[in-house]
């Protein structure tokens, strides 16, 4: 590869931490601790839920302990995780958001190696993780480990559609996938849209694509993201006015220059990893996006040689820094930029 080249980023199997987690409940084998982590937060709240319930946490009793948010003593944890449990099976302590994944915390750390009370089950919560500091590495050690990330499309396709039924609805796969590419493939905005969709549709039984556009709220990156492919397809009016309209919503410049430059970096990697003939996943895995998205950067970058891609790609670094070193005014560079890529 060139020295833009892109490497291909190990992923964890979405669908191989569910089963393996479902089967620890479902056969109560539990681990000293667990800690459920990860940018899904949908998946990863759902099972702190099954989990800890699982496990007996159940909130009022005298063996379930729960802590939230960055100022938990370590001290406080141990001191309970030793204390035998009141009239239950074993001590649950959940803790959540405590940061110690990512900054760390060695007093924590130390008691992870030298050993959990066996009455005692702690389970953390943790968005952010730094997979080598020593809490994490200790803990995959001693414990478990069940990183949720997002799915792929097929899989929110097939959620979208059981979730539908269990409200005796039915929708198409065709309209369930028009909804992730609208909505997203954050399954927390996504159960938010089909709980409106189902009482919306009811009464009918069915959802439609229509149903999806007059319900589903549409996000901002979105609407960028219109804006962008606009701007790649050279169509000055509506690339224009897609981006006065996102101005009238309020979005910094700054926002939608980092977007634009993300747009042409995208179509600046896809054009060279399929010079070197990479299969759609590969692609889709180093650029960061659904394979599905593919088609429509593919039609955008007909237009483009990867020279002229990479050009695109320091004009826009080129006015970041114009504005960041204070040289031109954010809404004059974003303006001029914008008329330099529509030509």
């Amino acid at each position: 590869m060139s020295e833009y080249g892109f490497y291909k980023k190990k992923k964890t199997d979405p669908q191989a931490v569910l089963r393996v987690l479902n089967r620890t409940i479902e056969e109560s084998d539990f681990k000293r601790i667990h800690l459920l982590c990860g940018e899904e937060d949908y998946l990863r709240l759902q099972f702190r839920d099954k989990l800890t319930s699982a496990m007996g946490g159940v909130p009022g009793s005298l063996a379930y302990n729960r802590f939230t948010g960055r100022d938990i003593s370590a001290a406080e944890i141990i001191d309970l995780a030793e204390t035998l449990p009141f009239m239950a099976e074993r001590r649950v302590i959940l803790i959540e958001e405590s940061g110690w994944y990512k900054d760390g915390n060695d007093e924590m750390a130390d008691y992870i190696s030298s050993g959990i009370c066996e009455s005692t089950c702690i389970v953390f919560c943790e968005k952010s993780v730094d997979k080598m500091r020593s809490m994490y590495k200790r803990t995959e050690k001693a414990g478990m480990v069940s990183e949720f990330i997002r799915m792929d499309e097929n899989t929110l396709v097939s959620w979208i559609g059981s979730l539908m039924r269990e409200q005796k609805l039915v929708i198409s796969s065709a309209d369930a996938s028009y909804m992730v590419e609208l909505v997203g493939d954050d399954m927390m905005a996504l159960s938010a849209e089909i709980s409106k969709l189902s009482a919306y549709c009811m009464d009918r039984g069915r959802v439609t694509r229509e149903d999806i556009d007059i319900i589903c709220s549409r996000r901002v990156e979105d609407r960028i993201f219109e804006m962008c492919e606009e701007v790649a397809m050279g169509r000055k009016t509506p690339a224009m006015r897609k981006y006065y309209d996102l101005l009238a919503l309020r979005i910094d410049q700054i926002r939608i220059l980092a977007m634009v430059t993300r747009h042409f970096n995208t179509l600046m990697k896809i054009k060279e990893l399929d010079k070197y003939r990479r299969s759609d996943k590969l692609i889709a895995e180093s650029v960061g996006h659904p394979e599905w998205s593919l088609k429509k950067y593919r039609a955008q970058n007909t237009r483009y040689s990867f020279e002229e891609l990479v050009r695109i790609v320091e004009m826009c670094a080129e006015t970041d820094y114009g504005i960041k070193s204070g040289r031109i005014d954010k809404e004059v560079a974003v303006e001029t930029m914008m008329v330099r890529l529509l030509g």
